[in-house]
């Protein structure tokens, strides 16, 4: 449904799933996604929390609580998810991917001519967020 961009079928598949197995990675997973897709950032960490609980060395649920959080402008706890993702992958691409949203955010609380460029840094980091699944599997 995903691919149909059927979020609203797709988070309705998951919670069917999720009802027989709470702790199903794949429906946490595509429902986070879901989530992201229809803007539902609050969701998406509510989510992601619980991915988090399962896994907790996932790299990828940490990038995607990050940028959730900064979308909501809580820009200081998407630093601490940021830097944690980091220091959890070694993957040079989502590596870089992760960088330009923490450098997103610190021009951003550096305000001035930085703030602009922050701002489409975080744009560019959001719309990355539509172009695979959720843990990527150049992660891993």
């Amino acid at each position: 449904m995903l691919q149909t961009y059927d979020w609203k079928g797709a988070l309705e598949s998951c919670r069917e799933v999720l009802k027989q197995d709470p702790d199903h990675l794949g429906a946490l997973e595509v429902s986070a996604q879901a989530q992201w897709y229809e803007g539902q950032f609050e969701e998406v960490v509510r989510t992601t929390n619980r991915l988090l609980k399962l896994n907790p060395l996932e790299p990828g649920y940490r990038y995607t609580r990050g940028m959730a959080l900064m979308s909501m402008g809580h820009l200081s706890r998407a630093t601490d998810d940021f830097r944690q993702a980091i220091a959890q992958s070694e993957n040079p691409g989502f590596l870089q991917q992760v960088q330009n949203s923490l450098l997103a955010i610190e021009g951003f609380q550096r305000g001035g001519p930085d703030r602009l460029a922050a701002l489409n840094a975080m744009r560019v980091a959001r719309r990355s967020q539509e172009f695979g699944t959720l843990t990527n599997e150049l992660v891993h």
